[in-house]
């Protein structure tokens, strides 16, 4: 039996590669990040976005960059815009996107400008392994929690290249009246001047409660209560909830008056100034009116599992993994 298994181990890694890589992993890094750069090509000048993008929706796999108004112009006219995500100890590139415009939000003095994939390349592991695990995938299907989010095999092979850049997770609180609600989000990021935008499925319950609330509190999340943080993934399908039954205990800070973890280590308050559906997915964009640091520490990121398996042929130090 042991012969079996070992032969089986052998012909997986042959076909896979010998790399442990799931789609996802949880590290423990200071936010912001320093790991992963995020390069805009092809408005002059290369120009650092890292602090000034995010996914704005799934499906359609749609980016969002925070611009000036005059930036932004020509941005909607470039036919050779690139985002490059630039590993910082090795100055490698993980990865590239290319990007066509899609439609723009106007935040305050920002202009929120959406682009759809136009192509992408994945550098972080030889193209066979790439397209054996993709086929992997393709066979064992979409999970039932995914089925109202139709994601294109493109769209997950561009998705990987973007998650190559660790992104945070944070807990949302959100309170309308009677009803409010705690969850986990990962879809955000800040657009500049103050101003952060985040993508809600709009099939799920907790959408319409933050556009009537107009008003969402964001809690950082020490990397060592990750797990604890997942649990309430599932709130995401409530209208409302009972906040004593959280697995965790909450407190409210007189400067948001909403209730948050107790472990937050870092809050913001955001008040909506504007929406709009993109597919799969409701986005809002929001002004940031308050922010405090309670701890201090390495927070939850999620990145692709391409990147920690990256990092393993590099041979660079282990990352902290839950």
């Amino acid at each position: 039996m042991q012969i079996v298994r070992q032969s089986r181990r052998f012909l997986r890694q042959q076909f896979y590669g010998p790399w442990d890589m799931g789609e996802r992993f949880t590290l423990g890094l200071e936010d912001p990040q320093s790991e992963v750069t995020v390069w805009l090509d092809g408005l002059g000048a290369r120009r650092d976005v890292t602090q000034n993008h995010l996914m704005a929706c799934a499906a359609p796999f749609t980016i969002g960059i925070g611009f000036d108004p005059d930036e932004s112009e020509l941005a909607k006219k470039s036919r050779h815009l690139v985002l490059r995500f630039c590993e910082n100890a090795t100055q490698q590139t993980l990865g590239e996107i290319q990007l066509e415009f899609a439609s723009s939000i106007h935040a305050g003095s920002r202009v929120l400008c959406l682009f759809r994939r136009a192509s992408h390349r994945n550098y972080c592991l030889p193209r066979r392994y790439i397209w054996a695990r993709d086929l992997k995938n393709a066979l064992r299907g979409l999970s039932p929690n995914d089925k109202d989010v139709p994601i294109t095999p493109r769209e997950n092979r561009a998705m990987a290249v973007f998650y190559t850049c660790p992104r945070p997770v944070v807990l949302v609180s959100v309170i309308d009246g009677d009803m409010g609600n705690l969850f986990p989000m990962n879809i955000m990021g800040p657009i500049g001047n103050g101003y952060f935008a985040f993508g809600l499925n709009s099939s799920r319950s907790v959408a319409p409660l933050v556009e009537r609330a107009k008003k969402v509190v964001l809690s950082n999340i020490p990397v060592e209560l990750a797990d604890t943080a997942f649990k309430v993934r599932g709130n995401h399908r409530k209208l409302s909830i009972n906040w004593s039954e959280l697995p965790f205990a909450t407190i409210t800070p007189r400067s948001v008056g909403i209730p948050v973890p107790e472990f937050a280590s870092r809050i913001r308050e955001m008040h909506v100034e504007g929406m709009q559906k993109i597919g799969s997915h409701i986005l809002f964009v929001a002004k940031t009116t308050h922010e405090e640091t309670l701890l201090y520490g390495p927070q939850f990121f999620l990145a692709h599992g391409s990147y920690h398996a990256w990092r393993q042929r590099q041979g660079l130090d282990p990352m902290l993994v839950a």
